[in-house]
């Protein structure tokens, strides 16, 4: 018997992290080490290659913490007048 539930890599935690695509600002839904879901108002096509920065910075107070990732679109849902985003995150670094 097939498991069609969870597919993904590694566990999520809900949390709203301001996300940065560009000029776009964004916020999670949620995140985890191989992958985030996030809305926004411009859809990406799936396949499409992400150049995103999470910013951290309520995990140290006072000290700006951005990750800096590069990934892929893997889903696109409608949400109203949103669209919600999975992607896999392929790498990353950190900047300060």
């Amino acid at each position: 018997m097939d498991n069609w539930g969870e597919k993904r890599a590694s566990q999520r935690i809900q949390v709203g992290v301001p996300v940065h695509i560009g000029r776009e600002k964004a916020v999670t839904r949620d995140v985890g080490w191989s992958g985030i879901y996030f809305l926004t108002k411009q859809a990406y096509p799936e396949g499409t290659s992400l150049h995103f920065a999470l910013d951290l910075a309520y995990a140290l107070p006072g000290k700006p913490v951005k990750l800096d990732c590069q990934g892929e679109v893997v889903r696109v849902e409608r949400h109203g007048k949103q669209y919600g985003i999975a992607a896999k995150i392929h790498n990353f670094q950190y900047l300060q």
